[in-house]
């Protein structure tokens, strides 16, 4: 944990290099030292167990789109969402509409803006893009001359009000913009290290919140103007996270996360809510979870550990108990998941990876078909 309260001149150095380390390399996807040998626990592609209860097939193929970043249901479409474009899939699995746009060197993902249907969230190596319906570029966002580079974005509404715009966390001491539907910043706030930002409803339900972490580990809650709501200290490091729907609720309004063998379910003031076993993780990730109610109204929770220097990915899904039911070893970068319905009373679960969309569904008869809820 980097967590200090007073250090001496020697550490401060210390710490200035590690800080410097960190943002080179969470800019490109990771916290973790550059040319690392993939370690044994993850080299191999394997089911580790539960083979008995899910199936796996290809649900989509398209290598033109590159690494699939998100996943979504729109009007009773599947929407995947790729490095260099979006594909809308009808009930049947058929195209319906085929979207292309500039390659992206971060994820992408669909938003709901006035002007903007996709949202490539930069890097510290590449600048935002916000494109339109047909693809056409809107503007990108570089954070030249604002103190820092693009480290993550996200888009939605904002405040009261459900302003529409664009988060934008900043690498350095960039700290965090407003971004207008035309491009302009429209208010900044200090901060360092931005690595993560999300739109997240509010507790109190009074609009969404930006929720951001930073260069302490902490979890930043702010309102419509950028004004601190909240400073938390989660008792992980907190750099990457995602929003994620738990227990009863499908509100995304939890953070899940992840540190050496465990995922971590948090609240929005940082407390831990659940704490789920991860074996087998080698390193710190990029951690993403999704409910799926495999089984009629019977959830499950599947969470998902990016390691993309690697090309590897692993994926959990839990029990009510929160005990893991099946856990897998991908050969292959893996940075999005969904929950869509199947044919049958329930859900199936899809996965997406580089170029290829995978669909997991329970087995007949297996004892995840019975299931347990969380």
């Amino acid at each position: 944990m980097l967590r200090p309260t007073s250090i001496s001149v020697g550490m401060l150095v210390a710490v200035l290099a590690l800080a410097a380390c960190l943002s080179v390399g969470y800019g490109l996807g990771t916290l973790r030292p550059q040319g690392r040998p993939v370690p044994d626990d993850v080299r191999t592609a394997r089911i580790v167990r539960g083979a008995d209860r899910f199936s796996k097939q290809s649900f989509y193929t398209s290598p033109d789109l590159g690494l699939m970043t998100d996943i979504q249901l729109q009007n009773h479409e599947v929407e995947i969402v790729g490095e260099r474009g979006a594909v809308f899939l009808k009930n049947d699995a058929t195209v319906d509409k085929y979207i292309r746009f500039r390659a992206c060197v971060s994820n992408v993902v669909a938003v709901r803006l006035e002007t903007g249907s996709f949202l490539c969230r930069g890097a510290w190596a590449g600048s935002a893009f916000l494109f339109d319906s047909a693809g056409r570029t809107v503007w990108s966002y570089a954070g030249e001359g604002e103190g820092g580079a693009v480290d993550d974005a996200a888009a939605g509404r904002l405040g009261p009000s459900g302003i529409e715009g664009v988060v934008v966390g900043l690498n350095g001491g960039g700290g965090v913009r407003w971004i207008g539907l035309d491009g302009k910043t429209l208010w900044k706030q200090d901060d360092g290290n931005v690595w993560h930002v999300e739109l997240a409803a509010a507790d109190d339900k009074s609009g969404n919140v930006i929720v951001h972490s930073n260069a302490a580990g902490k979890l930043t809650v702010r309102d419509a103007e950028g004004k601190v709501l909240g400073n938390y200290t989660p008792e992980v490091y907190l750099a990457q996270f995602a929003l994620t729907a738990w227990g009863d609720s499908p509100l995304l309004n939890k953070i899940v996360t992840s540190s050496e063998d465990s995922i971590y379910i948090l609240s929005m003031d940082g407390k831990t809510v659940a704490r789920l076993p991860a074996p087998g993780n080698a390193d710190i990730a990029e951690t993403s979870g999704t409910l799926v109610h495999f089984t009629g109204h019977t959830p499950y929770y599947a969470g998902l550990l990016r390691h993309r220097l690697w090309n590897r990915s692993l994926l959990y899904i839990y029990d009510d108990r929160n005990q893991i039911t099946y856990q897998e070893v991908l050969s292959e970068d893996c940075a999005s998941m969904h929950a869509v319905p199947s044919s049958s009373d329930g859900d199936e679960l899809l996965l997406g990876c580089k170029g290829e969309v995978w669909k997991y569904s329970p087995r007949t008869g297996s004892d995840s078909a019975a299931g347990h809820g969380l």
